[in-house]
């Protein structure tokens, strides 16, 4: 049975638990909850690679990311540099990190509107549906921040789907409950 991270980090009082074993599409028109998450597990040990459209240094520095990986989507080349077109590479890059992390770890996805852009909605969504596929038997999560308003009602639709769903909004409350709750010894 997938382990909650409201197991290992979670308050009673949170609106929802996020398990391992799932991709979560993040519904809102910033990411920056997921960072805050992704931040806060990292914090903890748990390992973390974001992967995103924002520079890695800013991403680091903003977030307070220094113990995560972070890989930066763009079409510069670099180590840590995936192509918006090569989403068979960057699954690959993914699913490798995965498995070296076994015993558990996050995912944040974010781009995925520059990525359907640059290669259109179905393949977009395949990449999505195998990434999906893949993390389900393992003890891993993926955050995948995505502006609805970005796609068609009927492509979200399907993007949304097959994935878990969070509201950007009760990902928010539930970070800054549990903020409280650590800056009053409660977590």
């Amino acid at each position: 049975m997938p382990q909650a991270y409201g197991e290992r980090d979670w308050e009673a009082e949170a609106p929802f638990r996020i398990e391992e074993g799932v991709c979560y599409v993040v519904r809102g028109k910033s990411a920056d909850s997921t960072y805050r998450l992704a931040a806060r597990q990292a914090e903890q040990g748990v390992p973390a690679l974001c992967v995103s459209r924002t520079y890695p240094d800013r991403l680091r520095a903003r977030y307070r990311l220094a113990s995560a990986a972070v890989w930066w989507i763009t079409e510069s080349p670099g180590e840590g540099h995936f192509d918006p077109t090569a989403v068979g590479t960057l699954s690959n890059a993914i699913e490798e990190y995965i498995e070296r992390h076994s015993d558990g770890c996050l995912v944040v996805l974010d781009g995925i509107e520059f990525i359907s852009i640059r290669i259109g909605f179905t393949k977009t969504l395949l990449f999505i549906e195998r990434l999906n596929e893949f993390v389900m038997p393992r003890r891993a999560t993926v955050l995948v921040p995505v502006d609805p308003d970005c796609f068609d009602p009927k492509e979200f639709a399907q993007l949304d789907r097959f994935t878990g769903g969070i509201a950007e909004e009760d990902l928010r409350d539930a970070l800054d409950t549990l903020e409280v709750n650590r800056n009053l010894g409660g977590a």
